[in-house]
């Protein structure tokens, strides 16, 4: 059999046909990349830009990524304000906060000076901030995370106002999810016709940048009858703002308390009743909160104990249960040193470490439930600690 030499293979013209990747495989890998990666993917194509910037990527990447919780930390001597992993709070390690200049709320601009943060929603900061001379407001919604910040918006003159009631100006932030928009309100409490205690309401729109009145609130929040504390501000859940308030003031019934909530959607008012085992007055006044998703109340027991209450369906009344009792002397807390806040900031996933805030310390304390352990935060920087928000990294936008 005759064999004949293998002749050189010739090479084809024809290229390879492209590889085809489904969008709906891109946009699957996408949404398991964190916000940082994400966002370099951006600049390969003009459809890897439209798909991270569009509505449904932004969401879905939201709710992916909203199991790894952070918190925004506020410093006090710096100004600046840092989205923390929770997680590492937990742990407690040693913590120095680094000085990065992009986490600085005043960047430069030598006409406003940043008052407080107002909430955090979605990944997105609303920023409080004040003209030189405190003659005008001004909103900024910042992404800290995709490093983008609006201009100033939400403009307010308070030049119509009399000087005594502008310390009784209070914000609000949240998502309203029938327009799809974010919205802050601010509330204005102020006496007229000699007696009459009226808190005015307005609500401001990211989509159309404008300030609207609405309905009055009908009750009086304690937020602005304790404007020397910044532990009962407005808490955000499901599309709704709400607010502890009282019915009239002074009071000296627990009847008098309401829970007062605010549908961003139809901006109307819900009132609830507060849980039937709160009747006694404590030494001060009672706080709300969101933890896990649930509308949270939490109080001084009799001096003894801190008990804290939650709402397992949101806006409904019977569904008030206690979820925790615990003494102040396994909080390793001297109570009769003077009258002392204790706020919770957040509950883990597994609902057995829990981090709060106290008046008396300069640190957090962590509690954890499961084997009533409690330590403090070892954090080096001086931290405000009522002011801290929860905060998820999001690709949310403020246009």
């Amino acid at each position: 059999m005759n064999l004949h030499p293998s002749q050189p293979q010739r090479r084809s013209n024809v290229s390879p046909s492209p590889k085809f990747i489904p969008n709906d495989l891109i946009f699957g890998v996408f949404s398991l990349l964190p916000v940082k990666s994400v966002m370099r993917m951006r600049c390969l194509s003009k459809f890897s830009n439209s798909l991270i910037t569009s509505p449904i990527f932004v969401k879905f990447h939201f709710q992916r990524f909203a199991r790894n919780p952070h918190l925004a930390l506020v410093t006090t001597k710096t100004k600046t304000v840092v989205p923390f992993p929770v997680r590492d709070l937990i742990d407690n390690r040693l913590i120095t906060l680094t000085n990065d200049p992009h986490y600085l709320t005043n960047d430069g601009s030598k006409d406003m000076v940043f008052h407080q943060i107002v909430g955090s929603c979605n990944g997105l900061i609303c920023l409080l901030n004040y003209s030189i001379g405190y003659e005008d407001v001004f909103l900024r919604f910042w992404n800290p995370c995709t490093r983008t910040k609006s201009e100033k918006l939400g403009y307010l003159s308070l030049l119509n106002y009399p000087i005594h009631e502008r310390r009784y100006f209070k914000f609000a932030f949240g998502y309203d999810n029938l327009t799809s928009t974010y919205k802050a309100v601010l509330l204005n409490f102020h006496t007229r016709t000699g007696t009459t205690k009226i808190t005015t309401v307005k609500v401001f729109s990211l989509a159309d940048n404008l300030w609207r009145n609405i309905e009055n609130f009908p009750a009086i929040p304690l937020q602005l009858l304790n404007v020397g504390q910044r532990v009962q501000n407005g808490v955000y859940l499901s599309g709704t703002v709400n607010w502890l308030a009282v019915f009239d003031n002074p009071f000296y019934s627990v009847d008098k308390y309401v829970i007062i909530s605010l549908d961003l959607g139809t901006e109307t008012y819900t009132q609830m009743r507060l849980p039937q085992g709160f009747d006694d007055l404590p030494r001060v006044y009672p706080t709300i909160g969101v933890l896990k998703g649930f509308l949270t109340f939490s109080y001084d027991f009799k001096q003894s104990h801190f008990v804290i209450w939650k709402m397992e369906e949101f806006r409904v009344e019977e569904s008030w249960c206690q979820f925790l009792k615990i003494s102040y002397e396994n909080l390793q807390i001297n109570y009769n040193i003077r009258q002392f806040y204790l706020v919770p900031l957040h509950l883990s996933e597994d609902s057995d470490a829990m981090i709060l805030a106290s008046s008396l310390e300069g640190q957090a304390i962590l509690y954890n439930k499961r084997n009533n352990k409690v330590e403090r935060t070892r954090i080096t920087n001086s931290i405000c600690w009522f002011s801290v928000k929860d905060y998820v990294e999001s690709l949310a936008s403020t246009c």
